[in-house]
């Protein structure tokens, strides 16, 4: 009667409404009883009043129904694949000068999730791959980078002192090279932006590099034209430049498609590239919310790409990895590999799943924690 992980982990994921379960009072009852007599160890149908097993009982029906209609495709081709990634990911070591200076000027309060142990290491981080909406992955235990203002990065240093360095791997404008993927274009330049102007706007140079990637991104997280014109409100015939970044995207028919499939599930979620499930309540969402989640299975199965390898190749015990940051791999990397440093972000960028023909180029930043 009580859920195992898979089934709570495929609920979560497909968006399920989780059955009903026996209510508290009654778990904890037989709890203090036996610490045996826990989950479906209870004799449930005994120890409940008979119209509330039988409501659970048919609410466990529904789920189990509910679950075997489901295509596991996403789950069994790129979920659980990709959690190898998490395996690999080792505590990071701390400057415990830094970090005791940097406790007492650091008002977030974020620092102390680095406080290192007696080995000079902060805990394990671990993630929930399942909460957010998109599918980001959220901190909930060990260091809390992603928060942690970049002012303090400095608090992390190689386990080789000098002869080691932390770096960072970041994909470069991820977000709109994966709606162009998806959507079958691929950009001429590295640079997704660049790639646009050459495209479109080589005669009219008040469209920079620096509007049309204002014009995408608000593209992409829903903002109206009149918000748009307030950012760029030296910009001639903007709706038409809006309309034809939109129709190099193939925005409108993507709105289209993505409307419908919401409108199919009765407004409650689409589907990304890979077939995850994405809850989505508002229509300007959508495209954002679909781009978004598609980022991150792309960024994962890169950073899959890169860490089978070092595995591979028996390097994984100088190339460590020990965060990810939405798009990032953070990496503690001795000296004798620094050679491999380009050749990791080459694996990241390419042969990713399903979208073989596009290269999601990646930037090696070395001075990450500096």
């Amino acid at each position: 009667m009580v859920m195992d992980h898979i089934e709570e982990l495929i609920s979560q994921l497909y968006l399920v409404r989780q059955p009903q379960q026996p209510p508290e009072p009654f778990i904890r009852a037989y709890r203090g009883l036996s610490p045996r007599l826990q989950g479906n160890a209870v004799p449930w149908h005994l120890t409940l009043p008979k119209s509330l097993y039988n409501q659970i009982e048919r609410d466990q029906e529904r789920f189990h129904a509910e679950l075997n209609s489901l295509d596991l495709g996403y789950l069994q081709d790129v979920y659980i694949p990709t959690q190898k990634v998490f395996d690999y990911i080792m505590p990071a070591k701390i400057n415990v000068e830094r970090y005791e200076q940097y406790a007492k000027l650091d008002q977030t309060g974020h620092i102390t999730s680095f406080k290192p142990n007696g080995l000079g290491y902060a805990q394990p981080v671990e993630y929930d791959r399942v909460s957010n909406i998109t599918g980001r992955f959220k901190t909930t235990s060990g260091p809390m980078l992603l928060h942690l203002p970049k002012i303090y990065r400095s608090v992390l240093e190689s386990r080789w002192g000098n002869n080691g360095q932390v770096i960072s791997l970041d994909y470069k404008s991820l977000e709109p090279r994966v709606l162009l993927a998806t959507c079958g274009t691929q950009p001429r330049e590295r640079d997704v932006y660049d790639s646009i102007g050459l495209s479109l706007f080589q005669d009219n140079l008040e469209v920079t590099r620096e509007v049309v990637k204002k014009i995408v991104l608000s593209e992409l997280y829903g903002a109206g034209i009149e918000t748009l014109r307030q950012r760029l409100p030296n910009i001639q015939n903007l709706e038409a430049v809006v309309k034809q970044i939109a129709e190099w995207f193939g925005l409108e028919s993507l709105r289209s498609k993505l409307y419908e499939q919401w409108k199919e599930t009765g407004y409650k979620f689409v589907t990304n590239f890979y077939g995850r499930r994405v809850k989505t309540e508002t229509a300007h969402t959508l495209v954002n919310h679909y781009v978004q989640s598609t980022a991150v299975d792309v960024a994962t199965l890169g950073f899959l790409n890169i860490l089978d390898y070092v595995a591979e190749i028996g390097k994984e015990d100088e190339i460590i990895p020990m965060f990810i940051l939405h798009d990032a791999l953070v990496l503690d990397i001795h000296e004798n590999s620094f050679s491999m440093i380009n050749g990791l972000c080459k694996l990241g960028s390419m042969d990713i799943r399903n979208l073989e023909a596009t290269t999601f180029y990646m930037s090696i930043d070395k001075r990450f924690s500096e």
